[in-house]
């Protein structure tokens, strides 16, 4: 018989993974918030920074010491270069286009090379649930079109897609370095590597890699670096108590709270199209994690 997890287990997982979601939700925002003090490299490079900063201080306080494992540092070097180059390109996205239209382009290309890679790799199948999400991903993108109107497939929304194809290439490589490498010792990789990464193209264009900010700003920046560590923290208590595909449906709110944060603190409108194209990209995602349903067994 199945262990049953107690209710304030299953409340505490839940309530984290929503914070999860809307810590994901704000990110958009403040880096929005930010473009008016640096540019899209230098708003990465503070945030990786100020997180690695952190995490350091994290290993010194707890004494623990960066595991990663005895094998695959082919995955992990390719994780390390992937995942900060996923963050550039959606900071990209929220430059040049809304909130809004950044977080459901993002989904929608995470959704579909999520599906694509674990077929290829991991021997995923794409059931009916997952079927149907691709439906839904496919008829928001048209209506993003807005073939009656004005269409939203701009710049922003490219950076947004290409953003989630290579998050969807990141996520695939720290599946398979989960079981081998902790936590905090992937958040000290993909931060070492976001610094490296976003300060070298800032040499390579002759851009300032610091930059004079104001008071709060800095503040901002510094909620900005150290929720990627409270969102690392949360992702492991969270699904330590909630299963894999109701948490990551929980996750999903940042749809919800990315344009919601975006329009009472920075005025950002929607279109109606934009309205829906968002509900169908969240109908899509939780299609997505829905439990691969069981095949019936014929009685002989």
């Amino acid at each position: 018989m199945a262990k049953q997890t107690p209710s304030s287990h299953r409340l505490i997982g839940t309530g984290s993974l929503l914070l999860v979601g809307i810590l994901f939700g704000l990110s958009g925002v403040i880096a929005k918030y930010l473009s008016g003090s640096m540019n899209a490299y230098q708003v990465v490079e503070y945030r990786f920074a100020i997180a690695l900063l952190a995490a350091f201080g994290l290993v010194i306080i707890l004494r623990k010491k960066l595991q990663f494992g005895e094998h695959d540092k082919k995955s992990l070097i390719l994780f390390a270069i992937s995942f900060p180059v996923s963050v550039i390109l959606f900071t990209f996205a929220i430059f040049y286009t809304t909130v809004a239209l950044a977080v459901f382009s993002f989904y929608i290309a995470t959704l579909v090379s999520s599906f694509v890679l674990g077929r290829l790799f991991f021997g995923e199948r794409i059931h009916i649930y997952k079927q149907t999400a691709l439906m839904l991903v496919l008829l928001a993108i048209f209506v993003f079109t807005d073939p009656f109107g004005s269409s939203t497939l701009g710049v922003g929304f490219i950076f947004g897609l290409l953003a989630g194809v290579v998050q969807g290439i990141a996520s695939s490589f720290q599946k398979k370095l989960s079981n081998t490498t902790d936590k905090l010792s992937l958040l000290v990789v993909q931060t070492t590597a976001g610094v490296a990464l976003s300060a070298t193209v800032l040499f390579a264009t002759g851009q300032p890699l610091f930059v004079e900010l104001s008071t709060s700003d800095w503040i901002i920046a510094a909620v900005f670096g150290v929720s990627m560590l409270a969102i690392s923290y949360l992702f492991l208590v969270g699904f330590k108590y909630t299963n894999l595909n109701t948490g990551s449906i929980l996750v999903s709110s940042e749809l919800l709270f990315g344009p919601l944060f975006a329009f009472l603190l920075l005025s950002e409108t929607l279109g109606v199209h934009v309205i829906v194209g968002g509900l169908l990209t969240a109908a899509a995602a939780i299609f997505a994690h829905i439990a691969e349903p069981r095949k019936r067994q014929r009685k002989k």
